[in-house]
């Protein structure tokens, strides 16, 4: 019991300091990386459709000569 009374609430306050810095710091590298991720998927997705495009051009291009 005693040891118990001399506890102190000091090592508390740093062990959740630490825990939220800790936290912060995973959240911005989980959010550095989803946009990173999203980034490169739009410029992907991008030039699909721009090649799709492309294509049904083509198509409609071809199908009016003939």
């Amino acid at each position: 019991m005693t040891l118990a009374q001399n506890i102190s609430f000091q090592n508390n306050k740093n062990f959740k300091s630490h825990f939220f810095t800790q936290g912060l710091q995973l959240g911005t590298y989980i959010l550095k990386r989803l946009w990173w991720h999203l980034k490169s998927y739009t410029t992907v997705l991008g030039i699909m459709l721009l090649t799709v495009a492309s294509l049904g051009f083509l198509y409609i291009h071809d199908s009016g000569k003939n």
